[in-house]
This record gives structure tokens, C-alpha cells and sequence, in this order.
């Protein structure tokens, strides 16, 4: 299941399924300084932005903007009005892509006072093949008001091989407060990255036994823009795609990647083996025919501290392990080990904390 953040085109649905069956090398365009750091100053933004129109500023504390940046010490502010407009921009690393659809997030806000009284914050993003250039219009957000910093999620398909993006106050309405009424902050922006929406899927490990709680569900993510967040059942996200220490029976995986985009996987862990119990084979014939060619128990319980031995008629140890899935191979020091009876001690804790030896005989036959 795929969801999306915010107000998208009807047509990504189209292009999901189209990336679904050709799975491209997402393009991936880092921007330069994208926390907007630098020295705050009138008419003057931070490397490796430039100015492309009027007189953005580096903020907080010009023309009384107290405003905290979303992301690291500082941020760009613009106001703009009839006639004139401000506005910033970078020369991509790359050139977008013809016919190829994009995402961009950013945080925005709203000043009600940016030297002038302000209605309201509207941004435009625009591409170009020159500093400044609003050849295409990318995308606009709209009009807002809030005052607190939100994340936006610009999904915009490019025509043209633009070398340059550019941001823009625009002015879509007039403002009845001032001529210079339209404000916005903007900080912390990401990669332009192609879109690709995330798919997840999911391998799980059964419980041992159903009286334990051992099972673990990891979730695996293709599409999509990294980082990725991991979530179990509604819990805690977290950045770690393994959940461990799970119970039997269904549970839902969601992931969302830094455009917020998301999707889920239903799963179950199952429990095989309702009786817990740990059980070793009479026989075993390691000829390499790939079937009971290796002494070793099945294990239907969640154990530790385990221990296996495994001793020849006259006494002498010819196998030992700590580990229940490393077992007898038949050899002894690189030596097929003779057709006989051999006697195995195997001590170990269940998952009730009850301690247990096991002792019997095992055949070896080739």
C-alpha cells in the first residue's frame, strides 16, 4: 500500500504503476547548504545561494523577524508585492530530467510583518537554464498564514533539462495591508529527488514455539527517498528495520521515507510448533546426499546456554558445540569417523528458565 502526504496529481497513480514494472536508477540532485546557513543580513543570503530578484535576507532578526530557524542557526525571508518580487536560488549539480516527475521538501512560514504588514505567504518554485530564470513554473504552495514552521512536499514534473531552480514570494492575491504584503520563511530543504514511491516488503522468523516470543519481522524498502523510518503495529518509529521479540500471529510494517511518502506491509509471524521442545535424531548418515547428513537437534523452543557432546563407545570426545545450529558432521580431526554408536550429552535453559539434560545414542551409518 502506497500513501502520500498533502494534495497530489490523480496522475501519480499512473506513474506508480509505470515505476512498478520499469525500475529506474532514481536521480538524486543534493543542493548546496539546503539549512540556508550563514550570517543573518539585509539583502544578502548564503552561499551557494544567489539572489534572484529583489532583496531576500538572511534570518532571524531582520526587520524584527524573531522567528527560530526549523534546521541549524539561520533561514532566508522574503517579502514581495506588485511589481516587485524577491526571491533566491542554486544552480543544480545536475540538470532535471525531461518528462521525469520530482520532490522537494522544504519547511515554510509566515511573518505577519516583514518591514511591511503582510496578508499572507505564497511560494513559487520555478526552473530555468540561467540565475534568476522563471522560464517553467515548477509549483506554488498557495496562500498560508501559519506562523510556525510546516513541511512541505513539492512533487513538480519538469519538461525541460532546467539547470537551475529558483524560489519566489509571489503574490497571487492583493493585500489590502501593504504593497509589499505577501511573506514567507523558508529553511531546511532536501534533495530534489525523482520520484519513485516506496514499496516495502517483509521476511519474518517464526516463533520457536508457541509458548515464546522470539519471532522478528525485518522490513526491506525499494523505491522511495532515503533515510527511511521503520513502524510495527502502530508503535514508536524508528530507524532500525528489524523488530525483534514478536508474538505469534499478524502484524502490519509501515515505512516512510524523507518526503514523508509511505507504505505498509501486512505479515504474520507464525508458530509451528506449539510444544516447546528441543529433539535429537537416532541416526544420521553424512554421505552428502544433502538429508540428515549433519547431527544436530531440532529446536522448537526459545534455549541458551547450550551445550552439546557427543563421545565414541570407549568415552573419547569426538564432537562438541555451544551453538545448536552447528552440529556433526561424522568427522573427527578431518577424519570420516567409524559406523558405530556414538552417546550425546546436550545440556541447555528453556525459555521458562528450567534447566535440562538430554542424553541418548545416535547411529552413524554411511
Amino acid at each position: 500500500m502506497f500513501s502520500r502526504p498533502g494534495t497530489l496529481h490523480a496522475t501519480l497513480c499512473c506513474w506508480f504503476l509505470l515505476m512498478m514494472t520499469i525500475r529506474l536508477e532514481a536521480q538524486r540532485i543534493v543542493l548546496g547548504n539546503p539549512s540556508m546557513e550563514g550570517e543573518p543580513g539585509k539583502g544578502i543570503i548564503p552561499s551557494p545561494w544567489f539572489i534572484a530578484g529583489g532583496t531576500p535576507d538572511t534570518q532571524p532578526g531582520i526587520f524584527d523577524v524573531k522567528q527560530q530557524p526549523s534546521a541549524g542557526r539561520s533561514y532566508i525571508g522574503m517579502h514581495s508585492g506588485k511589481g516587485f518580487l524577491e526571491g533566491t536560488g542554486q544552480a543544480l549539480q545536475q540538470p532535471l530530467k525531461p518528462h521525469t516527475t520530482y520532490v522537494l521538501s522544504f519547511d515554510l512560514a509566515f511573518t505577519a510583518y516583514y518591514l511591511y504588514p503582510a496578508c499572507y505567504g505564497n511560494l513559487a518554485i520555478y526552473g530555468g537554464n540561467a540565475p534568476g530564470d522563471t522560464a517553467a513554473l515548477l509549483w506554488t504552495s498557495g496562500n498560508f498564514t501559519h506562523t510556525d514552521w510546516k513541511r512541505y512536499h513539492a512533487v513538480f514534473r519538469a519538461m525541460q533539462a532546467w539547470r537551475y531552480i529558483s524560489f519566489w514570494a509571489y503574490p497571487a492575491t492583493p493585500c489590502n495591508k501593504s504593497s509589499f504584503g505577501i511573506a514567507l520563511l523558508i529553511d531546511n530543504l532536501s534533495a530534489i529527488d525523482e520520484l519513485i514511491p516506496p514499496v516495502v516488503t517483509a521476511t519474518v522468523k517464526p516463533c520457536s514455539c508457541g509458548e515464546v516470543t522470539d519471532g522478528s519481522i525485518t522490513l526491506h524498502v525499494t523505491g522511495g527517498a532515503p533515510p527511511f523510518q521503520f513502524q510495527l503495529d502502530n508503535g514508536m518509529w524508528q530507524t532500525d528495520s528489524v523488530f525483534n521479540g514478536l508474538v505469534a500471529g499478524p502484524h502490519n510494517g509501515k515505512i516512510k521515507d524523507s518526503h514523508e511518502f509511505s507504505a505498509t506491509v501486512d505479515t504474520v509471524v507464525a508458530s509451528p510448533w506449539k510444544n516447546c521442545l528441543v529433539v535429537f535424531p537416532n541416526a544420521f548418515s553424512p554421505n552428502n546426499d544433502g538429508q540428515n547428513d549433519i547431527f544436530r537437534p531440532k529446536v522448537y523452543d526459545a534455549i541458551h546456554d547450550y551445550r552439546l557432546q557427543v563421545y565414541d563407545r570407549w568415552g573419547k570426545l569426538v564432537f562438541s558445540s555451544q551453538a545448536p545450529g552447528s552440529g556433526w558432521d561424522g568427522n573427527v580431526r578431518g577424519v570420516r569417523a567409524d559406523v558405530q554408536s556414538y552417546v550425546y550429552i546436550c545440556t541447555y535453559t528453556d525459555s521458562r528458565q528450567e534447566q535440562h539434560m538430554l542424553k541418548g545414542s545416535v547411529f552413524l551409518l554411511y
